[in-house]
C-alpha cells in the first residue's frame, strides 16, 4: 500500500481519492491544512498568517514568475521580508546573478536552463507537482559570486504555484 505524505509539512495524508495511483511505497501530495492556507483568503483570513505557520520554507509563484507570497521560514533563509518581495521575480528573491543582467529575469540565455523556472513552469504546464528537484544557483553575494545548493518542490494550487526549499546551502 502506497503512503502518502504531504510534501510541504510531511504529515501523513488519508488515502481517499487516491485509489487509483499505482503502489509504491510513498507519494508526495498536498494535506488539507496546507491546502487552506492557500484557500484562506477567500474565507477572510490573511494568507500570510497562515503560511507563516507552515515551519518549511514556501513561496507562491505566479504564472509570471513573481512571488505572490513567501513564508517567515523563507524570510528567514533567503534574507527578505515579506514587503520586499511580493510582486518580485523570484530571480531577485533568491539573489540569482543573472536576474542583474540588463535582459532580467528570464530573459538571459542561463535562464533557459533554471532548474527552478523549469519546475515552476511545469507544474503550471501539467498540474503535476515536482518533488524534491535538485538545483543550482549562481548567486549575488555582496563579497563574492557563490553557488547555492538546493532542492525544491512545486505543487500548483488555483493560479498560484507553491515553491518549497530544502536543504539550502550556500
Amino acid at each position: 500500500m502506497m503512503k502518502l505524505v504531504c510534501a510541504w509539512c510531511g504529515s501523513a495524508i488519508e488515502r481517499s481519492g487516491y485509489e487509483r495511483m499505482p503502489d509504491s511505497s510513498i507519494s508526495h501530495g498536498m494535506c488539507p491544512t496546507c491546502c487552506q492556507v492557500l484557500d484562506s483568503q477567500e474565507c477572510g483570513i490573511p494568507m500570510q498568517r497562515h503560511i507563516d505557520c507552515i515551519p518549511i520554507p514556501i513561496l507562491l509563484i505566479d504564472a509570471n514568475n513573481t512571488t505572490v507570497a513567501m513564508n517567515a521560514k523563507a524570510c528567514e533563509i533567503l534574507g527578505r521580508t515579506p514587503e520586499s518581495s511580493t510582486g518580485a521575480q523570484f530571480g531577485l528573491v533568491f539573489d540569482c546573478v543573472h536576474y542583474l543582467l540588463p535582459e532580467g529575469c528570464g530573459r538571459t540565455v542561463h535562464c533557459s536552463g533554471c532548474v527552478i523556472r523549469k519546475s515552476v513552469a511545469a507544474t503550471f504546464d501539467t498540474g503535476e507537482p515536482q518533488v524534491l528537484v535538485p538545483a543550482t544557483l549562481s548567486i549575488d553575494n555582496p563579497d563574492q559570486l557563490s553557488n547555492a545548493v538546493l532542492t525544491i518542490t512545486t505543487v500548483k494550487r488555483d493560479r498560484v504555484v507553491l515553491l518549497r526549499i530544502d536543504n539550502l546551502q550556500q
